[in-house]
C-alpha cells in the first residue's frame, strides 16, 4: 500500500503528462534512443517517454526518493517498459550503464541543493550528439500551477549555469502551464 505522500506525487505529477510530448518533441526523441530523466519523482513523465522511445530504447528514471524509485520499478514491470530506475541524485551523478542520447531535466533544477554541480555532472556525460532538455516553471509567471513563486529559478540563472557548465544553449523558449525550456548541446 503506497502511504499518502506517494499517493499525492502520484496524481500531481500525473496532471503533468501532457507535457511529456510536448518535452520530447522540443528535445528531438525518437525511438531507440536512452534518455535520462531526472529527478524522475513517481515516473508519470518516464513512463510516457518509455512509450516514445519504444522497445529498442530505454529511459533511465533517476530520482533521490526511493520510494518512488520502488514505485517505478514495479509500475515499468507491470506495463513492460524499458525503464532503469535508479536512486540518486544529479549532483552525484552514479554510474550509468549507458551514454543517454536525451536528458530530461524537467521541474527538478529549483529543487537540487547545487545545480551548478549537478549541470557539471550531467555535461560530463552528454555524448557529443546528446542533447540536454530543460523545463522549469517561470518566476514571472502568475503561480497557478507547479513551484511557488520564491522557488522557481530564473530564466537568466539557467544561461549563467548553462554557460559555467560548458553547454552550448540551442534554444530558449516560452511553454505551456507556466514554464520555459532550453535545449543545450555538450
Amino acid at each position: 500500500m503506497q502511504d499518502s505522500r506517494l499517493a499525492r506525487l502520484i496524481v500531481r505529477q500525473a496532471q503533468k503528462r501532457h507535457l511529456a510530448a510536448l518535452w520530447a518533441a522540443a528535445a528531438g526523441v525518437a525511438p531507440g534512443m536512452t534518455l535520462l530523466d531526472i529527478g524522475a519523482g513517481s515516473g508519470a513523465l518516464s513512463f510516457e517517454y518509455a512509450a516514445l522511445v519504444g522497445p529498442a530504447g530505454r529511459v533511465i528514471a533517476l530520482d533521490p526518493d526511493g520510494e518512488c524509485i520502488g514505485h517505478i520499478r514495479a509500475e515499468a514491470e507491470r506495463r513492460g517498459l524499458a525503464i532503469r530506475a535508479i536512486v540518486g541524485s544529479a549532483e552525484a551523478l552514479p554510474a550509468l550503464d549507458a551514454a543517454p542520447d536525451r536528458i530530461m531535466l524537467t521541474d527538478a533544477l529549483h529543487h537540487m541543493d547545487d545545480p551548478a554541480a549537478a549541470l557539471g555532472a550531467l555535461r560530463a556525460i552528454l555524448p557529443p550528439h546528446g542533447l540536454l532538455f530543460i523545463a522549469e516553471y517561470d518566476p514571472a509567471g502568475p503561480g497557478a500551477v507547479g513551484a511557488k513563486l520564491a522557488r522557481r529559478t530564473a530564466p537568466g540563472r539557467v544561461v549563467a549555469l548553462l554557460g559555467a557548465a560548458g553547454f552550448t544553449i540551442v534554444n530558449h523558449a516560452p511553454a505551456p502551464d507556466e514554464h520555459y525550456t532550453f535545449t543545450a548541446t555538450a
